[in-house]
This record gives structure tokens, C-alpha cells and sequence, in this order.
């Protein structure tokens, strides 16, 4: 699993767009695994990881989001 989370982290860095808009404002989502999400910002000229989110955990949090 780390093998290929790391693989979907690295494809980001070729191309930053290929997952979805995020549920929260600022934010992209790309499914690294049926169970597993890719939370990620594109901040100028990299992309920052911020969540691998289990797909049974809420998010956003309460409470937050756009």
C-alpha cells in the first residue's frame, strides 16, 4: 500500500490537475485506492500532501468545508 500511495503522490508532481476539485475550498481529491483518498493543494510550483483519508472517515469534518 505505501508502495502505491507513493506512486499516486509522485503522478501529482507530473500532473497536478488529475484529481477533482476538493470538498474543502483550495483543495484537490484523487482516489489512490478504492478505500483511500489523496487530499492535496497545488500551491505554485509543488504539490502539497495534506490527507490520505479513509474513504469511511467523514470529510470534511463537521462543521467545515466550502
Amino acid at each position: 500500500m505505501d508502495e502505491l500511495f507513493s506512486e499516486k503522490a509522485a503522478s501529482l508532481t507530473r500532473i497536478p490537475e488529475m484529481g477533482k476539485p476538493g470538498r474543502v475550498q483550495g483543495t484537490r481529491e484523487l482516489v489512490a485506492h478504492r478505500s483511500y483518498i489523496l487530499i492535496y493543494a497545488i500551491k505554485v510550483d509543488q504539490v502539497q500532501v495534506l490527507r490520505l483519508l479513509h474513504t469511511a472517515r467523514q470529510w470534511p469534518s463537521a462543521g467545515k468545508g466550502r
